[in-house]
């Protein structure tokens, strides 16, 4: 399959080539047989009448085509579930899966909570595509919360994708950890359609070697008084590349609407590629929307106060770099999977 993915809302960047992303012979074997504990019986294993394929995401369209043939996990959240221990999708490829499929659909009802843990890694000696695919509808004050370890070798390829729908006073949360993967393609798009519904988006990513990241995500207001937030923090090395696009996109209906989007980048070395969109699109007046970006190398002071306690630079770069990741890990709510983390991102 040929795909078209991390297409702007809005072209912008055509001199630049930066709207959108082409792959090519992009195949799927079958779906790929997650691991998944469910701790409470109000998440039920049920699919519902939903058009999923309605639900935009941040990938796109291509990447409803691409996983047309696998079908997908759901879940079920019985009206005002609260207090639930997360539920944990486990997905490790071995060696005799070379392009595999994750999808998954969360439908929750109206005020319940819920959590999901995904994790995504590989066994050694083997490789290919990895695609996984989430997406959420949140009925009237419902909040659903995802976390994302994205834990693969550089033998993989990566699609990792996620749409939401969020009525009245709903939320959808994300937190997404990427330290693994060859060429790493993800994407987010929630449609804040319900008044005071809410997107947060916390990404961390760690580009290294010569790996290829390229994300797109997306907070689309619909709603009066909706609010999103997007918080990036990554780091790059040696020959790494990565782009990232953030939208804030205010469409007619949405007045009194707030967006934020704030990219944090480290760079190490002078070989590093860094591209970053921040778009703001408005259709509306009383809106607020707010981006930016602050990227840069390691402080030389910092540097200096830190060799002088007989710290390298090298080291000094790794102290920083982890404690990047370690903020963000400590956002997902299974010690377990914190351990999977740490570890990985330890050996790096």
């Amino acid at each position: 399959m040929e795909m078209t993915i991390n297409k702007l809302p809005a072209p912008t960047w055509n001199r630049l080539g930066m709207n959108e992303s082409r792959i090519s012979n992009i195949t799927i074997d079958a779906a790929q047989k997650a691991q998944i504990q469910v701790p409470n019986v109000a998440i039920t294993r049920e699919s519902t009448e939903i058009d999923w394929n309605s639900l935009n995401s941040g990938l796109g369209q291509d990447m409803d085509i691409l996983g047309a043939s696998i079908e997908a996990d759901s879940f079920h959240v019985e009206k005002d579930t609260h207090g639930n221990e997360p539920v944990v999708y486990r997905l490790q490829i071995s060696g005799t899966d070379t392009a595999s499929a994750g999808m998954l659909d969360i439908y929750a009802e109206e005020n319940s909570e819920s959590s999901y843990i995904f994790t995504t890694a590989n066994e050694s000696g083997c490789a290919g595509l990895s695609a996984l695919q989430v997406k959420v509808y949140a009925k009237k004050g419902a909040k659903v919360r995802l976390y994302f370890a994205q834990l693969l070798d550089k033998s993989y390829d990566v699609l990792h994708d996620v749409g939401g729908f969020c009525e009245e006073d709903a939320s959808v949360e994300t937190v997404y950890i990427s330290l693994g993967g060859n060429r790493v393609y993800a994407g987010g798009l929630i449609d804040l359609q319900g008044q005071r519904s809410g997107m947060d988006a916390k990404i961390g990513y760690l580009g290294r070697d010569d790996q290829h990241i390229d994300m797109n995500y997306v907070a689309r207001h619909q709603g009066a008084k909706t609010e999103s937030n997007m918080e990036i923090s990554g780091i790059l090395r040696d020959q790494a590349f990565k782009l990232f696009r953030g939208t804030i996109d205010f469409l007619h209906g949405s007045s009194g609407a707030v967006g934020n989007e704030k990219e944090d980048v480290l760079l190490i070395g002078d070989d590093v590629v860094n591209q970053t969109i921040p778009l703001i699109l408005c259709a509306e007046e009383d809106v607020e929307g707010n981006h930016g970006a602050t990227i840069g190398k390691l402080d030389e002071s910092m540097l200096f106060y830190l060799g002088s306690r007989g710290i390298s630079k090298e080291e000094a770069e790794r102290i920083i770099a982890k404690a990047k990741i370690d903020a963000l890990c400590s956002l997902i709510p299974d010690e377990a999977v914190r351990k999977e983390v740490e570890v990985y991102h330890g050996g790096l």
